[in-house]
């Protein structure tokens, strides 16, 4: 019988048909839409039928023809298992197979296998059955013996360790329902909690919900908290921002008068198994180092354990977890300049010495606890364009296990001393873009919308046409979109093009954007045109992340902030030759947080770092690009502020985002009067804003915060 020539052309895998030919996927029939590269991802894996295909393979075929992240073949991968689902027995159709690659879990069949039999003559058949019944009986024989070789390794695998529960054997308990818990941990009792709100400390009891609020004498301000090993004592930070320093207290869980333990303190505090020790994260930023702390409790005397230069920086906004033998500490180290932005290192309290714990599906993880035993950990990180989730990583032989899978973001967590019972902080940040009216601020309009957008959360430009850029994350990763605000038509201008492109600057001629971007794996200055063809990379590649761009008025200077192994600099750099100076020295002014240009070009303003503990202000610096005077510095009461210019060039806006409101308020340039206040948006936070040319009109990025503790449990 005539083979047709179409029987090669498809393959058959569970429910699915893929049709090479036509290039198409079908489900019981049904057409299942696919982007033509992750339809290509799926016919080299169909097509080696149950062998791995590797990463290089997928890059080199797929990818051939353009610059690709590894980035780009997880989230092909994530989009085919999404598509797929599961068979029929619950099993997952597309495998991951370790250091190795991917492959087709399920088997494959092609119109060759199906045809086959009808080949078979009628003279051959007799034959064709006694060799069809001999291959089963042999097959048979080795599938009764490789059972058993199974059965041997799975006894002892058991034996040896326990095996991870599934996700669906977790329970999950909401704690707090007001939306405004900040810092929540749980005592190593496990029988309450700890969090802040309404600036001031809350003790709760898990099992009955009741509540206390602490009277802490003489402090009005807390952040990171943690508790003491015996759960009578909690200590806190007299500092709820995560880019300044200060001193650490430690109080009674009933409440009274605080003793101080540490300054300069930047992260929350890690308590030693037998109390003598604390661990935490100090920065010196005249320096550009971060530096890990041990601290005798006994003493007070303190060493450095471990340091990290910029653009390297050690993970804050968590705590240095200790190990329940009191020999490793576990952190977090964070680099601008690699995929997977964050490292989990294990540190020697004896030597300082750090074993890097390899997780290459997560590309940024932010906290992490060790279960009792010291095998296991738990982890709060994000896989390629996907929120935080939950993880369980056995150390010895790298498996990861997710611990929750859905469309929550979980940024924090905590662990009872008894491994049993898990606190997280369920967190949601929800941005869009506004705009008001600069001569009734009480005129407002909302441009976007959406309920997992973050639009305008990192940086909003206008044009001079009266549109606005702005960075959202609504794909997953932080592009670049253009919105016309009469009408809310939007245009994407950056796709495809790295997890990370933000804070735009658009050029006072309205043609082109710049912006930092991570497309080509380091964080870079790129420029493209105002409908976003002809992307352009600015700044040159070096070992160092560069951030914030500013454009002179003529268009021919572009200026930024880069951050490098002694602290971060102030660069010059001429557009039309790449000819760059640079304009701040090392260990000086520590330029970072926001970098804007005056209206005539002769000034910049940013924030400066400070390695004091003074609260609730900041240090702008105004500095003059002809060098006619020296760098003036006007300290203003908020924690981190972005300015814009204002009143062409004497006077600079700012939000202060405090729990209750967001407030803007107007500071002259000279810092001779008092500032002026304009606006509050009552339970709204402000992540970036800019006037209009004209002056007329003022857009922000505008949402807030959510935070909720949550208990988990059978993990």
């Amino acid at each position: 019988m005539e083979m047709d020539s179409g029987d090669k052309n498809w393959f058959q895998f569970g429910d699915f048909r893929l049709n090479v030919e036509e290039r198409t996927l079908r489900q019981n029939g049904e057409i299942v839409p696919l982007q033509a590269r992750v339809f290509e991802v799926l016919r080299m894996l169909v097509e080696r039928r149950g062998g791995v295909v590797s990463k290089e393979e997928l890059m080199e075929t797929i990818w051939a023809d353009s610059f690709v992240e590894e980035s780009n073949i997880t989230q092909s991968i994530y989009s085919l298992r999404r598509a797929l689902g599961k068979d029929a027995a619950g099993k997952a159709f597309i495998e991951t197979i370790p250091k190795r690659g991917y492959r087709i879990g399920v088997p494959v069949m092609t119109g060759l296998d199906r045809r086959a039999p009808q080949n078979t003559s009628e003279v051959d058949r007799p034959t064709s059955v006694f060799w069809k019944q001999y291959r089963i009986a042999i097959l048979s024989a080795a599938a009764v013996m490789l059972l058993l070789a199974m059965s041997g390794f799975l006894v002892a695998r058991y034996m040896s360790k326990p095996a991870a529960p599934p996700v669906e054997n977790v329970e999950f308990k909401k704690l707090t329902f007001s939306g405004d818990v900040s810092f929540p941990i749980i005592a190593p009792d496990g029988k309450s909690f700890a969090y802040v709100k309404d600036d001031a400390i809350h003790l709760q009891d898990v099992s009955s919900g009741s509540s206390v609020k602490l009277n802490v004498a003489e402090h009005k301000k807390f952040g990171n908290l943690q508790f003491s090993n015996e759960s009578d004592a909690i200590y806190f930070r007299n500092e709820d921002s995560f880019d300044a320093s200060g001193d650490v207290f430690q109080v009674s869980r009933f409440g009274g008068a605080a003793k101080k333990i540490a300054d300069r303190v930047w992260s929350t505090v890690g308590i030693s198994p037998d109390g003598k020790q604390m661990a935490f994260i100090r920065f010196f930023p005249t320096q550009g180092e971060w530096a890990l702390m041990l601290k005798e409790m006994a003493t007070g005397e303190e060493r450095k354990l471990l340091s990290r230069n910029l653009p390297f920086t050690l993970f804050r906004t968590g705590f240095p977890a200790w190990s329940n033998d009191g020999r490793r500490i576990a952190i977090i180290e964070q680099s601008p300049n690699q995929q997977n932005v964050s490292s989990l290192l294990l540190v020697s309290v004896t030597n300082g010495d750090a074993e890097k714990i390899s997780t290459p599906s997560l590309v940024q993880i932010e906290q992490v606890a060790w279960l009792p035993g010291d095998h296991s950990i738990v982890l709060t990180g994000r896989e390629n364009s996907r929120f935080f989730q939950l993880w369980k990583l056995n150390i010895s032989d790298g498996m990861l296990q997710k611990i929750t899978n859905d469309l929550n973001n979980y940024r924090t967590l905590s662990v009872s001393s008894d491994g049993k019972n898990l606190l997280a902080r369920q967190f949601a940040v929800f941005s869009h873009v506004w705009t008001l009216s600069g001569s009734d601020l009480q005129e407002q309009k909302q441009i976007t919308y959406g309920n997992l957008s973050r639009d305008g959360s990192a940086g909003i430009a206008w044009t001079p046409s009266g549109q606005i850029v702005y960075a959202s994350r609504i794909t997953g990763n932080i592009d670049l979109w253009l919105v016309t605000p009469e009408n809310g038509v939007r245009k994407q201008l950056t796709e495809n093009a790295g997890s990370n492109n933000e804070n735009p600057f658009v050029t006072a001629d309205g043609k082109n954007v710049f912006f930092e971007s991570t497309r080509s794996g380091k964080r870079r200055i790129w420029r493209i045109d105002i409908d976003g063809s002809n992307p352009t990379q600015i700044s040159p590649d070096d070992d160092n992340a560069d951030h914030l761009p500013a454009v002179s008025p003529d268009g021919a200077t572009v200026y930024y902030i880069q951050r490098n192994p002694r602290s971060n600099v102030l660069w010059k750099q001429t557009i039309a030759d790449g000819k760059r100076e640079m304009l701040t020295q090392q260990g000086k002014l520590a330029p970072g947080s926001f970098l804007k240009i005056s209206p005539d070009g002769r000034s910049l303003a940013f924030k400066s770092q400070k390695e004091d503990t003074e609260t609730d202000t900041a240090d702008i610096v105004f500095f003059d690009l002809n060098g006619e005077s020296e760098p003036r510095i006007q300290t203003i009461k908020t924690q981190n502020p972005t300015i814009v210019w204002t009143d062409g060039g004497r006077s600079f806006d700012y939000f202060d985002n405090q729990p209750d409101a967001a407030r803007l308020w107007r500071q002259s340039v000279d810092g001779k009067t008092e500032r002026k206040f304009l606006l509050e948006l009552p339970k709204a936070r402000v992540f970036s804003f800019a006037w209009s040319a004209d002056g007329k009109t003022l857009t922000l990025g505008r949402g807030r915060q959510d935070n909720d503790a949550i208990l988990l449990t059978g993990f």
